[in-house]
């Protein structure tokens, strides 16, 4: 059984990317830890969009989102997927606060969805075997999970489902329909920090159709993301709105990401410089050269 006590909840800490990085800030600019966590989620934001997922990741065989039930499985067409199991330093959070069960939970929600995104589908048995647990506690994993309104992608539960949202967007959905940070890390089993990262992602959808750009492709290439995220955010965003008005929260959201990201001011235009007249004994001197 994971240990989450402090101690060992730091000693993890220290091995993640991102510590290491605001170590480096603290060590060798001497700034103050909210100064490297602030420049770490400035460089994050700015470089990535979302947090670069490298490590922690495993690739896995499964079924095909297309193989059709009542076949063996062995007969069935399998794809080959890449699967996060280990979130770094939002996965610890997460830990830490709600403890292991809430990881694994989080985790199922992860690794169902990034299988279903590259057309797989789990089974019981595989999420299983990658959270190391048995399909029992998979079942009641997955029957909680429903019961507070999430969307599970497997082999068995997917047919039944039809059109949902990604776990991102219905993170998004919660938020704008008035939810509290607490009500949606209990709903969503998500870090705090990964729901603001969320949240802060949504604004900068906002902050683009405010600047009046509505090609899909390049809101997406601007927001870091896949197509398929940018249309369900723009279908929130149309969901959420009333008539042409902006709902006070997308106007509280656009305000703050103004203040962190303001407008460069238009350079005012320069007059070409002329130079300076000629002085009279210059004229003079130069006739008599000439």
């Amino acid at each position: 059984m994971f240990n989450t006590n402090k101690s060992l909840y730091d000693r993890q800490l220290e091995k993640t990317p991102e510590q290491v990085f605001v170590n480096s800030l603290r060590k060798e600019y001497e700034l103050s830890p909210a100064e490297s966590l602030g420049i770490l989620e400035l460089a994050k934001s700015c470089l990535f969009g979302e947090v670069p997922s490298v490590l922690g990741k495993q690739k896995f065989l499964c079924a095909s989102r297309d193989a059709k039930h009542g076949r063996k499985l062995k007969e069935q067409e399998m794809v080959k997927v890449e699967l996060t199991l280990d979130g770094g330093i939002e996965d610890l959070d997460v830990l830490r606060r709600d403890g292991s069960k809430s990881l694994r939970q989080l985790k199922l929600l992860r690794i169902t969805e990034e299988a279903f995104i590259q057309g797989g589908l789990l089974t019981q048995e595989d999420i299983g075997r990658l959270l190391q647990v048995s399909s029992r506690t998979v079942r009641e994993d997955i029957r909680e999970l429903i019961h507070d309104g999430n969307t599970i992608h497997s082999r068995g539960y997917d047919q039944d489902i039809g059109r949902s949202l990604s776990h991102k967007s219905r993170i998004i959905d919660l938020y704008l329909k008035g939810y509290t940070y607490d009500e949606i890390i209990r709903r969503s089993r998500h870090s705090a920090h990964s729901i603001k990262r969320y949240v802060s992602s949504f604004g900068r959808l906002l902050l683009i159709i405010d600047h009046g750009i509505t090609d899909i492709s390049e809101t997406s290439r601007l927001l870091h993301q896949s197509e398929r995220l940018t249309k369900e955010y723009l279908d929130l965003y149309e969901t959420h709105k009333t008539g042409d008005h902006w709902p006070k929260v997308y106007q509280e959201l656009l305000e703050q990401l103004k203040a962190l990201y303001p407008s460069k001011k238009k350079k005012t235009d320069i007059k070409e410089k002329t130079l300076p007249p000629v002085k009279e004994k210059q004229k003079t001197k130069r006739r008599k050269e000439e």
